[in-house]
Formats: C-alpha cells, structure tokens, sequence
C-alpha cells in the first residue's frame, strides 16, 4: 500500500552499558522526547505500539496496552504484532494512513537489566531448545554464516574492514556507547576473542541500554511540525520459523529479505542504488555483507570484495550505519531495531551527530536478519 505517513518526531535518551533507571522510565524518557521534536503533547497520541517491558503487567506478550497505565490515556489503535523497529514503523503508517489513529507513537528499550553481565539475558532465553546446548543470537547467526564463508571463502582482511568503518563511526560519534575507543583497524577486529566461529567479539553487536522513540502522523500534519517530515515511502518483512527453537539452515534463510527488499524497491519506485543512507541490522559484521548481496548490489558471496571496493564511510559510496549501528553506538534489546530510525532521520534532516551525509534524500533501514530467521525493511525519503 502507499502510505499517507511521516515521522514527525523522534527521541533519543543516554546511552550505555547500563543505566541506573528501570526500562519504564527510559522508555518514558524518549516518547517525551520524541513528542518534543514533534511539536507535539502525550493528548495528541492515540495509537500505540510499544513492547511493555515489566515488571508485572499482562501474560499476553507483547502486552502493549499495558502502557495505558503508565501514561494515563486510552488508544484507538495498539499495535502489538510486532511492536518494534521497521513492523512497529510500518503497522503504525499503516494505521495513520487509513485513519485508524492520527498520531502514533513507537518506542522501545531498557535500563537496569544488564548490570556486569557477560550476556544479555533476552540472547538466551530459558527453553528446552536453547539451555541444554548453550546456544544463544550470536551462535544462531553464525550457524548461517559458517556455511557461507566454506562455500565462498571470502578475504577475513576485508570482512574485518567493514567491522573497523563501523566501529569507527560509532567511536567519532559522541552519543554513541563507544565513542572514544577507536580508531579501530581491521587487525583489531581478528586479534579480539573468538567468540563462535566465524565471529570475533569485535564482530558482534552491543548489548547496552537506553531507550529511544519515533512519532508518525499523517504528512499533511507532519508539515505543519517544527522539523521537515520525512516520508515512510514503503517497507516489507519475510517470516520463516521462529528463532530460539529450528535452527536456521542457510539453504532455508541464507537470502532472507531478498523477496522483501524486492517489493519494498518496487512500491517506493527505487532501486538498492537509489539509497543514500543504509541503516541496516548490523548485529554482526557478515550480516551486513548478506544484506548487501540480497538487496541486489552484488551477487551471492561477493559481499566483502564490493563493499572493499565501493566503501560504507559516511563519505563513501554506500554510507552505511553512520551513527556506529549496533556494533559501536547501542542496541537496546527490543528498543535496537528502533535506533536505526533515529538516526535515518537525523541523517535526511541534516542533523547526525556525526558522520553527516552530504544532502541525503533517501534512507534504507533494516531489521533482524537470517540467524534471526525473520527481515524487514523500510525506505524512507525527505518531503
């Protein structure tokens, strides 16, 4: 469908690897936040996806409506299929677009979970498939990606490479988790511990905390907003078998999101090369390199060499997670897929923290990913 959607708004609270705050709090934080930049009062919401992130409140998970509560108002719309991230932005255009609320907020993160822990507890959960064999996000991802590096055995130098730009993006980038503790160079990346093979510590994502939040109205409304709008052009998402319990096979989702990006290109009549900002799901390095092969801009395992020859540096030819993503800046557990919002749009507004964009018109974000066994994607675009 074409939507009649614009984010008007969006916020972002502190950073870190752990927060002395409690996950409702943040979470607070940044939806106030966020209506701020909108121009905009809590009265003004009325739909709603937002994962609650306890204690207590419903069994029913997510339990959206739980938020109801906390801020003391009814919705006409709670989106709770998915309420995070490129489905949560894509349920809530979708609502604004045929009238079933006319401002819609999705938000998400968390603060006062993690503490010194060695391994963020939602990587792990407590299941009959998962406990006995140690298996956790990481091993997922790489159950896929071992196949794909015996088959195409691709440069570790230049997979490293990619880790590196990232990494560095994040440790320019003053709001970012690691901001500070690069330069990194691609040696970095394979001298860091071997966690599961193929992947280095320094190859995989953060688990930190923080919160963050995106407002979405109707773009007639959105212009009279204090920040340019910028459009929800289109988006699409793939299910396969749910993560944590069948193991990802790479003949089964090795191209997972290549059907979405497909028909996410189509309806917003673009091409992958049409894209000046990809924000794409960088929970670790190689799932940056699939994603770039499945969009179409290369073939199947010659990820690492295109992205060496073309570049992911904000002054490179494929400006790629210029806030750090989610290897250097944050990922906030189910609030991570939503940062990837915040920065596409501080980016098409002209106003990144760092590693701006020259005149950005366009903005591809991603989420989750082959290990995950799921993807989805958005475009976004400048009025």
């Amino acid at each position: 469908m074409a939507f009649d959607a614009a984010i008007a708004g969006v916020g972002l609270t502190e950073q870190a690897k752990s927060l002395d705050s409690s996950s409702i709090s943040v979470c607070v934080e940044a939806l106030k936040l966020a209506l701020k930049d909108a121009g905009m009062q809590l009265s003004d919401v009325d739909g709603i996806a937002a994962r609650w992130p306890g204690p207590g409140g419903t069994t029913f998970d997510p339990g959206v409506v739980d938020w109801t509560g906390i801020l003391g108002s009814s919705f006409r719309w709670v989106g709770d299929t998915y309420p995070q991230g490129v489905p949560g932005v894509l349920d809530a255009a979708a609502a604004v677009s045929t009238g079933l609320c006319e401002v819609a907020v999705v938000f998400g993160g968390q603060a006062g979970v993690l503490g010194n822990s060695d391994l963020a507890p939602y990587t792990r959960p407590n299941n009959e498939f998962v406990v006995p064999w140690g298996l956790f996000t990481a091993a997922h991802f790489a159950l896929i990606a071992q196949v794909y590096f015996d088959r195409f055995q691709p440069d570790r130098y230049r997979l490293s490479e990619i880790a590196a730009t990232i990494r560095n993006a994040g440790s320019v980038n003053p709001n970012a988790v690691m901001y500070g503790r690069g330069p990194y160079e691609p040696e970095d990346i394979t001298d860091s511990a071997l966690i599961c093979e193929p992947f280095h510590l320094l190859d995989l994502c953060l688990a930190t905390e923080g919160a963050s939040a995106v407002v979405i109205t109707s773009l007639e409304r959105a212009r009279d907003c204090p920040h340019k709008p910028v459009k929800i052009l289109s988006g699409s998402s793939e299910w396969y078998r749910q993560q944590y319990i069948n193991p990802p096979r790479y003949d089964e989702v090795g191209d997972i999101g290549k059907d979405a990006f497909l028909r996410t290109f189509a309806a917003a009549g673009l091409t992958a090369i049409d894209i000046d900002i990809y924000e794409l799901y960088d929970i670790n390095t190689w799932e940056v390199v699939r994603q770039f092969e499945v969009m179409g801009l290369c073939d199947e395992g010659e990820g690492v060499d295109f992205l060496h020859e073309n570049g992911i540096g904000p002054e490179q030819k494929f400006p790629t997670n210029t806030d750090g993503g989610l290897l250097s800046f944050s990922h906030t557990g189910w609030g991570g897929p939503t940062l990837k919002f915040v920065e596409a749009v501080n980016q098409l507004r002209g106003t990144a923290a760092s590693g701006q964009v020259q005149k950005p018109e366009t903005a591809l974000v991603t989420g989750a990913g082959s290990g995950a066994q799921y993807f989805n994607t958005a475009i976004l675009s400048v009025d």
